[in-house]
């Protein structure tokens, strides 16, 4: 199954996993969530991670979040989340962050499309561009019914690839930098001919960048599309490569709780 999981991260960027918690675990990890009642970001979203995030919790007597943390944290491990990350990133890797948070009936999307791991302009000027090898991957496990509309993860398979030879191509000074971040962005950078011929040779693949401007054109009516969408029940999980363009839709019908953990090959 774990390798299943593999050729389908690599090929597409993103997979789905049914039935990935049971349904005690759904209830168990739902009613942490729900004691916090956190929104995404919220410092009281964030789980424990290191030895000194619990030892903090001791310290100040909350033995009520630390026994919460704890379940968290020992999850990952239960469910293999660094062996597919190690086997994902061909290398060790490291858990950065888990945080878990709801979302509210919303006619707002979460996050509307998006790559994460866009440069941004000002980094030359402090530091570099990051290495596009240190990319992070994403476990999101829903706590509700999630579907179009209604709180999913919606993503453009293969984008990943495209995204990965974009920051290949800034970081090795062979294209110029210009912000893509959004998929208005995202698309403009493909339409400078000189990116576009860097990508497809770098890739070897001549169809990739046309097959994505063809799906994506929906944007350019200000549409949307749910060709994208992926519909999970509670406990289902999606894995997935944020290097690729997606978004989380509005929630209509529902919350939206769901509970993430991010890896990456370089350490905090």
């Amino acid at each position: 199954m774990k390798n299943e999981i593999i050729l389908e991260l690599e090929k597409f960027g993103i997979v789905k996993v049914k039935n990935f918690l049971n349904f005690e675990e759904v209830n168990q990890i739902k009613n942490i969530l729900k004691f916090y009642s956190a929104p995404k970001g919220h410092h009281k979203s964030y789980y424990s991670t290191k030895l000194i995030h619990f030892f903090s919790k001791l310290i100040k007597l909350d033995f009520r979040k630390f026994k919460n943390d704890y379940i968290i944290y020992q999850l990952a491990k239960k469910k293999g989340l660094n062996f597919i990350s190690n086997s994902f990133f061909k290398r060790k890797s490291f858990l950065k962050f888990i945080d878990g948070y709801h979302s509210p009936v919303s006619n707002k999307d979460v996050l509307p499309w998006h790559t994460d791991q866009a440069y941004q302009g000002d980094e030359r000027k402090q530091s570099g561009f990051v290495n596009p090898d240190h990319a992070h991957l994403k476990f999101f496990i829903y706590l509700s019914k999630v579907g179009p509309n209604n709180g999913c993860m919606s993503y453009i398979p293969e984008s990943h690839k495209i995204g990965y030879a974009i920051r290949k191509g800034i970081f090795e000074n062979e294209i110029e930098y210009e912000p893509y971040f959004t998929l208005e962005e995202f698309r403009n950078f493909l339409s400078r001919k000189k990116n576009r011929i860097y990508i497809e040779n770098y890739l070897n693949d001549y169809d990739l960048v046309e097959n994505f401007l063809n799906k994506t054109k929906f944007i350019e009516k200000n549409e949307e599309s749910e060709e994208f969408d992926y519909s999970l029940l509670p406990g289902d999980a999606i894995i997935f490569n944020e290097g690729g363009i997606h978004k989380g839709s509005k929630s209509l019908l529902n919350e939206r709780f769901v509970l993430r953990y991010l890896y990456s090959i370089k350490k905090n």
